[in-house]
């Protein structure tokens, strides 16, 4: 335990001074060249040479006082990785299509929009698919990890939410690592979409900053996309290939090589969420 202990805080400042330091400094460096360079002088090579030597300047001639600036630095690094975070929880919640508020009507025709363009695109191929495969939110990503929720209960009629949590001590550390990573991704990808505003709010001092935000929230938007997809499926996989062993540890009975009935699928349903779950009707006559 010592030995993890150390290890542990050994390489936690590496990562804080990668995602945190780091980057709120690389924030403040563009920050700084924005506001001294301006719109009118925004590719000035001259301006970028002149800030250089004078920092340069300021670190030899004067040592105390530029020491005296480090923690103001780190205290403004630290405070604007913090809202890039804090931004990037308004572009989860988005990205997962939780439109709310003034948002709601729009994503409430985005999503019909979405599903009209899906529809004409599935009758211009000649395939017809389920209402419920059709685009249920405003955004991509939202309707990806949705459908691993719709597939699991269209092929097994388990409820994703309630056999999870279950499902999680039964799969073995790769699958586990695969989720971890695909969310930690998404999480990251996040926070970049964060940063992306961030910079868009130097546009203000300096113009290209514009196309630096455009950039940044292009490459956070594809990791996202990719972190999703991955999410979703290891998910997905997890079900598929051990769904019928937490039936058994659940005390149900499975004819080998059979698929999962109907009827079982919905006593698990039931015993997870501890009988408040609405059963379908069937006609077993």
């Amino acid at each position: 335990m010592t030995a993890l202990m150390v290890e542990v805080t050994r390489r936690l400042p590496d990562r804080w001074l990668t995602s945190t330091l780091g980057a709120g400094t690389l924030w403040l460096a563009v920050a700084a060249l924005a506001v001294r360079l301006g719109h009118s002088r925004a590719f000035s090579v001259a301006e970028v040479v002149a800030a250089i030597r004078a920092v340069s300047s300021l670190v030899q001639d004067r040592p105390a006082e530029a020491l005296a600036y480090v923690p103001l630095a780190v205290g403004a690094a630290v405070a604007v990785s913090s809202t890039a975070r804090l931004i990037g929880g308004g572009a989860r919640a988005l990205w997962l299509g939780r439109w709310h508020g003034p948002l709601a009507t729009l994503g409430g025709r985005l999503t019909l929009w979405r599903a009209d363009r899906a529809r004409e695109r599935l009758r211009a191929a000649g395939v017809r698919l389920p209402s419920a495969y059709l685009p249920r939110t405003a955004t991509w990503i939202g309707d990806r990890l949705l459908m691993a929720d719709t597939r699991i209960s269209a092929q097994y009629g388990l409820s994703l939410a309630l056999v999870w949590p279950r499902l999680w001590q039964l799969v073995g550390e790769d699958i586990r690592a695969l989720v971890r990573q695909a969310r930690a991704r998404f999480d990251l990808a996040c926070t970049i979409a964060g940063w992306a505003a961030c910079y868009g709010a130097l546009v203000a001092f300096w113009w290209p900053a514009a196309i630096v935000a455009g950039v940044v929230f292009a490459a956070a938007w594809r990791r996202g996309r990719l972190a999703a997809a991955v999410f979703a499926d290891a998910v997905e996989s997890a079900v598929d290939l051990r769904h019928r062993a937490l039936a058994e540890e659940l005390g149900h009975h499975l004819e080998p090589g059979r698929a999962l009935p109907p009827s079982v699928a919905d006593a698990i349903n039931d015993q997870l969420h501890k009988g408040d779950t609405p059963q379908r009707p069937r006609n077993d006559g």
